[in-house]
C-alpha cells in the first residue's frame, strides 16, 4: 500500500512542529554517544529534522519506496534501512541506542500481542540503561464494532487521498484502506493493510513485562493527560 504513496507522503502527513517539539523535549542532549533509532519512519522527515537539530539518526522502514525516497530528501547523510519492526533485534546489537522513537501508528502493524511483547522486548535490548522508548498510535479504546472514525480527504496541488477504517469480519482487527487520486490524468490507486487495536492497557502491561520501569501516557503531542477518550495513546517510557 505504501509505495504508492511515497512521492506524495509528506504531502499527505507532514511532520507538525507540535510533534517534533514534543519529541525533541524527551530526547536527551545530543553528544557523541547518543544515537537515535527512529523505527517506521517513512520518507524519513523527522529524521531530517532531529538531524537539524543536532541529534545521530538511523531510520527503518520496510517500504522501499519510502526509503528510496527518504535517501534521495536526506541526500545520503542519514543511514536508512529497508526492514520492519520484526527484524530490529538482527541489525543493531544491544545497548545501541539512546532513544527509539516509533510514531504515526506503526506499531498497529504487528500481528498480534505476541508480536507487541517481542518488539518491546527487543527495543529493551537495543537501549543504552536509562534508555527512552517513545511512540505513537491510535487512541483504540475509543473505537467499537459500532464507532470508527471518519476521515476528511487530504487535497494536493495534483491529488486528493481518502482513507477509512473497516472491521474485519470477526471484529478482531482493522483495515486501513486508502485511496490516492492523481488529479492530473483521473487514475487513482487503492491500497489496504490490516491494524490490530491495542489498548492502552494492553501496551503498558507489555512494556512493563519487557522492562520498562516508568511510564507517562500522553493523550497527544500537546502533552495533555492520556484518557479513554483521547484521540491518540502517545507514551514516553524509561528503561530501568
Amino acid at each position: 500500500m505504501y509505495e504508492n504513496l511515497a512521492s506524495v507522503y509528506e504531502d499527505i502527513f507532514p511532520l507538525k512542529q507540535i510533534t517534533l517539539n514534543f519529541v525533541q523535549k524527551h530526547l536527551p542532549e545530543p553528544d557523541e554517544n547518543s544515537t537515535v533509532l527512529d523505527v517506521g519512519c517513512a520518507t524519513g522527515e523527522l529524521c531530517r529534522a532531529l538531524t537539524g537539530l543536532g541529534h545521530k539518526m538511523i531510520g527503518l522502514e520496510p517500504d522501499r519506496e519510502m526509503v528510496a525516497q527518504a535517501n534521495l530528501l536526506s541526500n545520503g547523510d542519514i543511514p536508512f534501512y529497508t526492514i520492519g519492526m520484526e527484524e530490529v533485534e538482527q541489525q543493531f546489537p544491544p545497548l545501541s541506542f539512546t532513544t527509539v522513537l516509533c510514531l504515526g501508528n506503526t506499531l498497529a502493524h504487528l500481528a498480534d500481542i505476541a508480536a507487541i511483547n517481542e518488539f518491546f522486548k527487543n527495543v529493551v535490548r537495543l537501549l543504552k540503561p536509562g534508555g527512552k522508548f517513545i511512540f505513537q498510535l491510535v487512541n483504540f479504546d475509543r473505537l467499537s464494532p459500532e464507532y470508527l472514525p471518519e476521515f476528511p480527504d487530504i487535497f494536493g496541488e495534483n491529488f486528493r487521498f481518502l482513507r477509512r477504517y473497516q472491521w474485519t469480519e470477526d471484529n478482531t482487527a482493522i483495515r486501513f484502506i486508502t485511496t490516492l487520486e492523481n488529479r492530473s490524468d483521473g487514475t487513482s490507486q487503492t491500497g489496504s493493510c490490516r491494524l490490530f487495536p491495542f489498548t492502552q492497557e494492553q501496551l503498558s502491561r507489555a512494556l512493563t513485562t519487557a522492562g520498562f520501569s516508568n511510564q507517562k501516557w500522553f493523550g497527544n503531542f500537546k502533552g495533555e493527560t492520556f484518557t479513554p477518550k483521547s484521540p491518540a495513546a502517545v507514551c514516553v517510557a524509561k528503561k530501568q
